[in-house]
């Protein structure tokens, strides 16, 4: 029997989920986005919700967009896009702060 994630309402496989984690795709359906994490402790992928929204898409569908799609999406800048650098530590982080 596979393994069932839910993210969001979403059903995933794991292998589906690990998929979109290593992509880093943010789950979008009806009432939010949700970025996605790995538990080394669980060995799952699970998420958090980054924003909330009604009506991102037709409820009961949901899809797994890219960080550009998603601030197209929103309107504004929800997410770091791939290649851009934090300014106080260098490093790449999918979330902005602010």
């Amino acid at each position: 029997m596979e393994t069932i994630v839910k993210i969001g309402g979403a059903e995933l496989t794991l292998e589906e989920a690990m998929k979109y984690y290593q992509e880093e795709r943010y789950i979008v359906n009806y009432g939010g986005i949700y970025q996605l994490h790995y538990s080394a402790a669980q060995q799952t992928v699970y998420g958090n919700k980054i924003y909330t929204g009604k009506g991102l898409t037709r409820k009961g569908r949901f899809f797994a967009m890219d960080a550009q799609t998603v601030n197209h999406l929103v309107g504004f800048k929800l997410v770091r896009e791939k290649g851009e650098e934090d300014k106080e530590h260098g490093t790449d982080h999918r979330v902005s702060k602010g």
